[in-house]
């Protein structure tokens, strides 16, 4: 194939060449030094064509020599004829797996359909292969598209004697009417500007397990009261004895939903991939909710219970009309000593907003010098240290426990509903539970108006009151939102 269409090429650039060597022997016969304005373009016109031509036929050519070297692979390995075909997509219609699920099982690690998570991270992987080869595939068969609708509206125009469509009027610009719709606005859809949103910090550091199915609620029985042991007072005597007893803690499982309808119109003509910005959109949005959830849901309608509406949480109060680092310290050093103090082991982590992170590492003493250094740059006895330098997560650490900044702890709180909150716990005593991501296309319930309905939805259940006395929160009017942060 690429054989014939090198020929025919070749034979439309001889045509071409010819035609070009006759204006210059033309001009040359009349003895003119240059050629006539109609002339030049016709000479400027056949350039560009023989140009296209060539680069055609290079294209054709290394198509050939692949072609010819598989043939003598296959001849060599007695393979027989090879037939170079459409191999289907991975994605394709009717393939049977799901972009977006493989996405979310990805993204969450979790999931054992269609093979799990190896053969989802495969997949992906197998389709971004595909789209290197099929996007550069698409952009010339539009280039060359439109190539043959100018070349073909040229031919109408000149037959009607009206020039080419690369006439100009005088003094053109990038005015519209005077040459401007000439100069189309550039859209790069393929680099679309995402909405930013906080991710799931805090419950990517809970213990995070997989949903198990078949259930509304995860319940876990705790010991109420303990055993006791005593001194024996003497040989004979009575021993110590406390009976036990326990109670249940219970996680209900929730949902977190989200839709979007879109006109079929749009996922036709756009041409990226729609389909996959709402997708990738609606999960982002998950990924938020549940993680705002896990910090502040009321456990009613519906919701999660967050940490911050759990009873029996260790609360410390820092007041303060002008909050500094210095005062804040000692709140810091009780929180960590009542979650300590009441877990019987030390807490793991530190959770503010990265916004008082930033008012924090603003702090200055009374020579002007930051609180808080970088570690490397660290001074004898800082009041904590800079390791990141993400807008969330690891950002500091203070007496060596790590600080971690999340964006949806609410900032809302307080009687003047202005106050944001410092928390300390040990995350590994707080239990996650979340299904598969699940993804939907609905068609039929929009088909009267030609609309698509996207669906992203999973069920999740949180127990931050497990061991509540591991939870310590700082509260008051010392955590006055910080203006300016």
């Amino acid at each position: 194939m690429p054989r014939n269409l090198i020929q025919g090429l070749i034979e439309r650039r001889a045509e071409r060449k010819t035609e070009l060597d006759g204006l210059l022997t033309t001009a040359s016969n009349e003895k003119r030094d240059k050629l006539t304005a109609e002339e030049q373009a016709r000479f400027d016109q056949l350039e560009t064509e023989i140009r296209e031509i060539d680069e055609r036929m290079r294209e054709l050519d290394e198509q050939q020599q692949r072609d010819d070297q598989a043939a003598d692979m296959a001849k060599r390995y007695g393979v027989g004829r090879v037939e170079v075909t459409s191999e289907p997509r991975t994605y394709e219609r009717d393939s049977g797996h799901s972009y977006f699920l493989d996405l979310a099982r990805m993204q969450l690690n979790r999931g054992d359909g269609d093979g799990g998570v190896a053969e989802a991270a495969a997949r992906l992987q197998r389709h971004g292969a595909e789209m290197d080869v099929e996007m550069p595939k698409r952009e010339r068969a539009r280039r060359a598209a439109a190539e043959r609708d100018r070349e073909s509206l040229d031919r109408d125009l000149k037959v009607r004697g009206r020039g080419t469509v690369f006439e100009k009027r005088v003094n053109p610009n990038r005015t519209d009417g005077q040459g401007g719709y000439f100069v189309p606005p550039l859209w790069l859809v393929d680099e679309y500007i995402d909405l930013p949103r906080f991710g799931r910090t805090f419950a990517n550091t809970v213990r995070n397990m997989t949903l198990p199915p078949g259930t509304d609620s995860v319940n876990v029985p705790k010991v109420a009261t303990g055993t006791a042991t005593g001194v024996q007072t003497a040989d004979a005597a009575a021993v110590t004895s406390q009976d036990l007893t326990d109670t249940p803690v219970s996680a209900p499982v929730r949902t977190i939903a989200g839709q979007q309808d879109v006109a079929i119109q749009l996922l036709d003509q756009s041409p990226v991939g729609f389909d996959e910005i709402v997708f990738a959109d609606l999960i982002a949005d998950y990924n938020q909710k549940l993680d705002t959830q896990c910090w502040n849901g009321s456990g009613a309608s519906g919701q999660l219970r967050g940490v911050l509406n759990v009873s029996g949480i260790n609360s410390v109060t820092y007041t303060s009309g002008s909050p500094t680092l210095p005062e804040l310290y000692t709140p810091f050093m009780q929180a960590l000593s009542q979650s300590a103090t009441g877990r019987k082991m030390m807490p793991s982590a530190v959770f503010l907003t990265p916004s008082r992170w930033f008012w924090m590492a603003a702090q200055l003493d009374s020579q002007n010098r930051p609180f808080i250094l970088p570690e490397t740059n660290a001074p004898f006895n800082p009041l904590a240290l800079q390791t990141g330098g993400d807008v969330e997560g690891p950002v500091g650490r203070v007496l060596n426990f790590p600080l971690l900044a999340d964006g949806n702890i609410p900032a809302n709180l307080g009687a003047g509903t202005d106050e944001d909150r410092i928390a300390t716990m040990r995350t590994s005593d707080l239990y996650l539970w979340e299904g598969s991501m699940r993804t939907r296309t609905l068609q039929e319930v929009l088909s009267g108006t030609l609309q698509v309905r996207f669906q992203v939805y999973n069920y999740a259940a949180f127990m931050p009151d497990r061991r509540p006395e591991t939870i310590s929160v700082i509260s008051g009017t010392g955590l006055v939102a910080p203006t300016g942060f």
